[in-house]
């Protein structure tokens, strides 16, 4: 009685752990498909606001900003409210037919323009609404008309919300205000719907910014979600997507059930990407919210999709299979453990175990005998490698599948050196799959043991070439700037933060330079930012060009550089003669004229500089020392060099 107790027992934590390593299992290959959809989900956005952005000023440049439009603006400067409004008649009459007969049909909802004071001059959604001041309700406005840049993102307004575009409109020196094109987000799915396979789309708007702003008279406009009080959706009668999701069973239940999720509450609050897995029906779908912000950093709203994800009720069956299975096997296993004498009967639950996972399992699985040949493949090998059974039984697996790399080819392999020692294996290596690609696998390698003696390895693997590409391109992402592909600012922080902590052992000086470009902003103000963009860009390979390759060069921020410099001796002023010498060779580089796209520019470049030798100067310091150089140089009348 008290074995049978002890076995029960056994088998109950057993199962326990086992269950909770499997939930665990689960919960990780749910959410690889969920992250999956939401980065699908954010990439596709980024090209399709990216692609309207193009569209946009297309339209900007070389439809709408006319010379009698740009004469109508010009003559508003200075014009009575009588004379302001026939001028605005004009220019309703004039670009009318271009915003009713291809603007609205390319989905573009407004065509807004604004006088120079910020003041809405024109709706050609409503064109007896105007007058009113937007620059202290609208950042995209008071950022185009204050620094008179291009300015894009989403927004709330007075009437709509929308995905803006604004450009500021100068003629011959003189301002004349912005203008405004803005889309629904109707328009922004009609293209994700290409690029995506959600069943329905959603855009949640967050009251603090888009329906709080707008007129009185029109809040009714909107209307309160289902999903969350804090956010809104457009009125069905304005949006289609609103009607929709107001009238699809489906989407009510759902919707119902994610807003009595606490776990979505919370989520909704953090204004970050997530995605929700939901069981109905026998059904499986994937909740995506995909956050977007306003030109200020603050939550517009969620973009939101629904799609239909079969792969979650595959993985729920499997895992309840595997849960049967899996209690199934410990019972065999403690039963087994309790008829320990019966060794043959335990052999083959063993084996009808291994069998029964290794089938299940979505991870590839080869039996592999002492010399390295294939006695037994899984179905999920065949799916991963592309081979045919008949193909891999017998064939030598070092020969047929692994790879080395040039680096390591002389180097024997640890695969089939653990095989032959009898040893475990867990590392990253490279297989060839039936077509010739190189994938990344992990390995999990253990001997296979019978009757106490081995008689080959289980070999265990999953691809993980597409875990690798994304963490590296994340990691990119995070270190190097996107424009320039120099270090950011985060990674410079990191090298100095690490150079100063080796200047503490060494004594060793080193240095830093702060490089800002002397009058940059003319440069995007004149020939635009594409001009700008490729100035940055010949920057930093002319630096990468003319400094050492030991040395750290970053794209700080804007139109400022900052090069961390070591190893330039023991001695204080020699080292900071030769940091000198270094900032009068960048300076000389400069005086070179930049050719930018079809033309010469000049630039010069202020450069302040400051040594430091140990830990007496934090991070912080040393950044403002050179930061302070700088501007000393900019004061007293740019393109000198200041060593501080």
């Amino acid at each position: 009685m008290k074995q049978i107790l002890l076995s029960f027992s056994l088998l109950g934590i057993l199962y326990l752990l086992f269950f909770l390593n499997s939930y665990a299992v689960k919960e990780r290959e749910i959410q690889i498909i969920l992250d999956g959809k939401n980065q699908s989900l954010e990439s596709s956005y980024k090209a399709v606001t990216q692609m309207y952005r193009i569209s946009i000023e297309n339209y900007f440049k070389y439809v709408i900003m006319q010379p009698h439009v740009i004469e109508i603006l010009r003559r508003s400067l200075h014009a009575s409210e009588e004379e302001k409004a026939l001028l605005r008649g004009n220019l309703y009459r004039s670009l009318y037919p271009l915003y009713q007969q291809e603007l609205v049909i390319h989905g573009i909802r407004q065509l807004h323009f604004h006088t120079e004071k910020g003041e809405s001059f024109l709706r050609f959604h409503q064109p007896n609404e105007n007058g009113d001041l937007l620059i202290d309700v609208r950042a995209t406005i008071k950022k185009a008309n204050e620094e008179r840049i291009f300015v894009s993102g989403f927004e709330g307004g007075r009437i709509y919300p929308g995905f803006r575009y604004v450009y500021p409109i100068v003629d011959q020196g003189t301002f004349l205000g912005t203008v405004e094109l803005s889309l629904s987000y109707e328009r922004i799915v009609a293209e994700l719907s290409k690029l995506l396979n959600a069943q329905h789309y959603l855009l949640l708007l967050n009251k603090e910014t888009t329906t709080d702003v707008v007129f009185e008279k029109h809040q009714d406009h909107f209307v309160p979600s289902m999903i969350s009080e804090r956010f809104m959706i457009e009125n069905p009668s304005i949006s289609s997507l609103s009607d929709q999701a107001l009238k699809s069973p489906l989407l009510i239940q759902i919707n119902t059930l994610l807003r009595d999720n606490p776990r979505v509450q919370k989520l909704l609050a953090y204004h970050k990407s997530f995605s929700i897995p939901l069981l109905l029906e026998h059904q499986g779908y994937s909740i995506n919210f995909y956050p977007i912000f306003t030109i200020d950093d603050r939550l517009g709203g969620y973009v939101t999709t629904y799609d239909c994800a079969p792969e979650l009720v595959d993985i729920e069956n499997k895992y309840l299979t595997i849960y049967l299975l899996g209690f199934l096997t410990l019972a065999i296993f403690t039963f087994g453990l309790y008829l320990f004498l019966m060794q043959r009967k335990r052999i083959v639950l063993e084996k009808i175990q291994f069998e029964t996972i290794v089938t299940s399992t979505v991870n590839g699985v080869m039996l592999l005998t002492n010399d390295g040949a294939i006695r037994f493949v899984n179905a999920a090998t065949l799916k991963i490698l592309g081979y045919r059974e008949i193909d891999m039984l017998g064939a030598n697996a070092h020969r047929l599948i692994h790879v080395h790399p040039q680096s390591l080819d002389q180097m024997p392999c640890p695969i089939m050196e653990s095989i032959a020692h009898h040893r475990s294996y867990v590392g990253e290596e490279l297989f060839r799959t039936a077509q010739g690609e190189h994938i990344f696998v992990h390995v999990n390698l253990t001997p296979f043991i019978q009757e106490n003696r081995s008689v080959g390895s289980v070999m265990i693997f999953r691809n993980i070439t597409e875990e690798k590409k994304a963490k590296e391109a994340i990691e990119h992402l995070a270190y190097y700037d996107s424009l320039t592909e120099l270090p950011n600012r985060k990674l410079l922080l990191d090298r100095l933060n690490y150079t100063v902590a080796m200047c503490a052992r060494s004594h060793e000086y080193c240095g830093l330079l702060f490089i800002d470009l002397d009058n940059f902003k003319n440069i995007n103000d004149t020939l635009g930012h594409e001009y700008g963009d490729a100035l940055l860009q010949h920057v930093a390979k002319r630096l990468q060009k003319t400094l050492r390759h030991c040395d750290t060069i970053a794209r700080f921020g804007g139109d400022e550089f900052v090069v961390l410099i070591t190893q330039l001796g023991l001695d204080e002023h020699p080292s900071k003669e030769q940091l000198r010498r270094i900032a009068h060779k960048v300076l000389k580089e400069f005086s070179k004229p930049f050719y930018l796209i079809d033309c010469d520019y000049r630039c010069t470049a202020s450069i302040g500089g400051t040594l430091f030798w140990d830990n007496s100067k934090t991070i912080n310091d040393i950044l403002k020392d050179a930061d302070i150089a700088m501007y000393a140089v900019k004061k007293s009348g740019k393109n000198e060099i200041n060593i501080a």
